[in-house]
């Protein structure tokens, strides 16, 4: 062969190598994630107009740059700026600045703070820079001074996200409602807040669901948080040990390891404050609906709760009886119904009265109000008789038909040794013949009577009566009424009931008694189920709580001291008093069929903040990103929950 054919073969070689190999490469990348690794990190801030901290400033357009395109969420909610706004400034992100307008005069001598809270985030993969402010002033000095805390909702030590952080220097009660806070913050996902930029004074903090953005307390429908104390903020030098990777390249591969770093830095007091947030409840007390039904009953309704009955002067008709209508009524007196004794008052069409009822004013003081009433009867079906046959018609024209009194058992298949069934009957009961009145227990196949049972009418609503007995566990029991035993106050009788009962064996239930360390008495424990909603109820005796019969399942508790007595959660009064204190058992509680469980409870081992178990808390916040896979694992969030782990994040 020539030399000629010898490097053309060479040649021909070479290039079908490199197809090969471009070939081999291009399916071997098939299987590469593009892009690279996935970014965890936050945009970072590179300068701005006004720098930060910076005196003297006149302006009022700001522009702050990052390193990287971002996103803004939500700023007209997520921004805040102090002093706070009358008029909401302009605030937008375009690539990877911010800028800002301030439409409000700038106030001389004056520290500004813009806090984006987790406003700011990266375009690509939503890092949350949080916690970010630019701070400048007005003046030839800035203020750094700044306080934090949490605020929770007073009942059930929920984090309220939100909510309005307000400071004044007029420490007077009025202050919150005459004059706009001076410097604010907002609660964010965890309930934290800070308030930045504070001058040297003393001061006092509120917090407000402030709807309107008046920063004032103008409405007492608003949820509110308030303390006492008078706030001096303070700051001490100080270290602070972190954290950081370190990435190395060794044999040529890449390794990561932690290192420590400790820096110096300014530590601002107080820095826990708690502020527990309440509505007064009182919402506007107004006749909301007036209903007729049907003839002979007529309901009034009023828009939340109130502690006196309305008076119903007639206006159209003379009752021929003083008592002329039986009133049932809710706990709160918000829905009324008044059922017609005298049948020649039901059978007027249209009843008018003269009402004299309690409302509130423009004030929300309470008053008394007059209106008239008029209560239409709806239109009943008329049976259309012109149809059929002519026997048919005569057949219904002599037949008589009896109309019975229908009862309702609100009874469970089986039935717990600590209830009282109820009986809802159809109109409110005139009589009942006790002798028609029976209470039977099985005992070896044969059913005995049982003595000393009560069968009585709930004192809210006449149409509901209650069985109370002494029940014996794994019995079964019969309830029966006979027929004619019961007559309503239409002279509608009973036609008969025969209800079974059955109750629960004792090794169905679970026994607790729970130690409540540091709380002898006056007050009461609650068990909780998974949605945090009471199911038992025990007083706080000598240092315990004790539930017996409980149904076995998971349970949560909750403490309140019942600083008025009256078994139940009572709210705040702004500003004569707190809400009563309330308290979490950090753990759930196991209950089994047949157990006896004896549980220590420190009440104040744990501060508040973090007592409630975060599987039962509702406003969980959103996953917080980490710096890589690693930290990921298990830490997805919930810095505030002691029975949960907590991460590195700063608040």
């Amino acid at each position: 062969m020539d030399k000629r054919n010898t490097s053309l073969t060479h040649l021909a070689n070479a290039v079908i190598a490199t197809l090969v190999l471009t070939i081999i490469s291009s399916c071997a990348s098939i299987g590469t994630p593009s892009g690279g690794p996935r970014d965890y990190d936050p945009p970072v801030y590179k300068g701005s107009t006004p720098k930060q901290n910076q005196t003297n400033v006149k302006s009022k357009k700001i522009e702050i740059e990052f390193n990287e395109i971002l996103q803004l969420d939500n700023p007209s909610e997520n921004v805040v700026i102090s002093p706070p706004q009358n008029e909401m400034p302009k605030i937008n992100a375009q690539g990877k600045k911010i800028y800002i307008e301030l439409l409000d005069s700038l106030i001389p001598n004056t520290t500004y703070a813009i806090d984006f809270g987790d406003a700011i985030k990266d375009n690509n993969e939503g890092n949350i820079l949080n916690g970010f402010s630019l701070a400048f002033s007005t003046g030839d000095k800035t203020d750094s001074l700044q306080i934090s805390g949490t605020v929770l909702n007073a009942a059930d030590l929920e984090p309220i996200t939100g909510m309005t952080i307000g400071i004044h220097t007029d420490t007077t009660d009025t202050a919150i409602s005459t004059k706009p806070f001076e410097r604010i913050s907002r609660s964010d996902a965890f309930g934290k807040f800070t308030i930045r930029n504070l001058s040297p004074g003393k001061y006092r903090i509120y917090g407000l669901k402030d709807a309107d953005r008046s920063y004032t307390y103008n409405n007492t429908s608003e949820d509110i948080a308030f303390s006492k104390e008078i706030i001096i903020p303070t700051a001490e030098g100080t270290t602070q040990t972190d954290t950081i990777k370190i990435k190395e390249v060794k044999d040529g591969k890449e390794t990561t390891r932690d290192s420590l770093v400790t820096r110096n830095t300014t530590r601002y007091y107080p820095d826990s404050i708690l502020l527990l947030a309440f509505n007064q409840g009182k919402s506007p007390l107004y006749l909301s609906k007036t209903d007729r039904q049907e003839r002979r009953r007529f309901t009034i309704i009023f828009s939340t709760e109130t502690d006196t009955l309305p008076e119903l002067e007639p206006i159209n008709f003379k009752p021929q009886i003083p008592d002329w209508y039986i009133l049932e009524r809710t706990v709160k007196n918000d829905t009324l119904n008044y059922w017609i004794k005298d049948s020649a008052v039901y059978n007027i069409d249209t009843l008018i009265f003269a009402a004299k009822f309690k409302a509130s004013d423009s004030l929300m003081n309470i008053i008394d109000q007059t209106d008239t009433l008029e209560f239409l009867a709806r239109k009943e079906i008329q049976n259309n008789n012109t149809g059929g046959s002519r026997r048919k018609r005569r057949n219904d024209a002599d037949s008589v038909t009896v109309k019975f009194m229908d009862i309702t058992p609100k009874v469970n298949a089986s039935t717990d040794v600590y209830s009282s069934p109820r009986f809802i009957f159809n109109q409110p009961v005139g009589h009942i013949d006790t002798a028609a009145i029976h209470l039977r227990v099985k005992e070896d196949s044969i059913w005995t009577d049982v003595k000393g049972f009560e069968f009585y009418a709930d004192s809210l609503s006449p149409r509901t009566y209650i069985l109370k007995n002494p029940w014996r566990f794994a019995s079964e029991y019969k309830f029966t009424i006979d027929s004619l035993g019961a007559e309503g106050i239409y002279g509608e009788y009973t036609k008969g009931l025969e209800q079974t009962i059955r109750i629960k064996k004792s090794e169905e239930y679970s026994n607790l008694y729970i130690e409540t360390k540091g709380v002898e008495s006056g007050a009461f424990v609650e068990l909780l189920n998974k949605s945090d909603k009471p199911v038992r109820y025990a007083t706080v005796r000598n240092g315990g709580a004790e539930f017996v019969f409980v149904q076995p399942g998971t349970y949560y508790a909750r403490l309140v001291i019942d600083s008025d007595g009256n078994r139940k959660f009572t709210n705040g009064e702004y500003p004569i008093r707190q809400p009563e204190k309330v308290y979490y058992y950090n753990n759930p509680i196991e209950l089994k069929p047949n157990w006896d469980v004896e549980q220590t409870w420190d009440v104040y081992a744990i501060p508040v903040e973090k007592q409630k178990p975060y599987e039962i808390v509702k406003n969980k916040p959103a996953n917080y990103k980490k710096e890589d896979d690693a930290d990921r694992k298990d830490k997805e969030n919930d810095p505030i929950y002691s029975n949960r782990p907590t991460t590195n994040l700063q608040f």
